[in-house]
């Protein structure tokens, strides 16, 4: 059986809008507000007084968030159609920094909304993983794609000769992002990564 093409795709940021759904449901579900001056969210979730949470109580947030709001997370613009159109050649994997009981809440509700991909929960870098996918499928060609610089230098670290490419989709927190000196390129969209994607697979 030929080899096909691997896509490995992070989800919060790239494929679904992440800050919007959670800055509502701080708001909504704990009177909590999230202060933009940063991407680190831990210490900057904030009580109506203007004091910050304890760092301790961020893991908590996230995880109700997670088990109680992922509904509400609607998909990037032009995510579905263009990871549509790479999976007629290539294989899809979903590889989220989500605990792994998560997982299989949110392979659902990809595929809801059009991206019925395998889901596979992470928990700190990606390279490790991303390495048990590529001995898994031995793919002809393997491309990353992640919103966080920390994940692309840890898959630079594991698998080098992967296509690591930057994508922060997400307006509000574009410009608090730099561009990963690890990643081989960024791109802000998906039709724009969509066609560079095309020319590595071109050749």
């Amino acid at each position: 059986m030929k080899a096909r093409p691997l896509i490995v795709s992070d989800c919060d940021g790239v494929l679904l809008h992440f800050i919007a759904p959670f800055v509502d449901y701080l708001r909504q579900v704990h009177g909590l507000t999230l202060s933009m001056d940063s991407f680190a969210l831990t210490g900057y979730v904030k009580r109506a007084d203007g004091t910050a949470i304890a760092p301790q109580e961020f893991p908590p947030l996230l995880n109700g968030f997670f088990a109680d709001w992922m509904h509400n997370q609607h998909p990037i613009i032009g995510a579905a159609d263009s990871l549509g159109q790479l999976a007629k050649d290539c294989d899809v994997v979903v590889l989220t920094n989500i605990a792994d009981h998560h997982a299989e809440r949110r392979t659902f509700e990809l595929a809801r909304l059009g991206m019925p991909y395998r889901v596979i929960g992470n928990q700190g870098g990606k390279g490790a993983p991303l390495k048990k996918l590529l001995d898994e499928f031995q793919p002809s060609e393997a491309i990353f794609i992640d919103d966080l610089p920390p994940n692309h230098t840890s898959v630079k670290a594991h698998v080098p000769h992967v296509h690591r490419l930057h994508m922060v989709a997400e307006t509000e927190v574009r410009h608090l992002i730099p561009q990963s000196p690890d990643a081989h390129a960024r791109h802000d969209d998906w039709p724009a990564m969509l066609s560079h994607i095309e020319t590595i697979l071109k050749g």
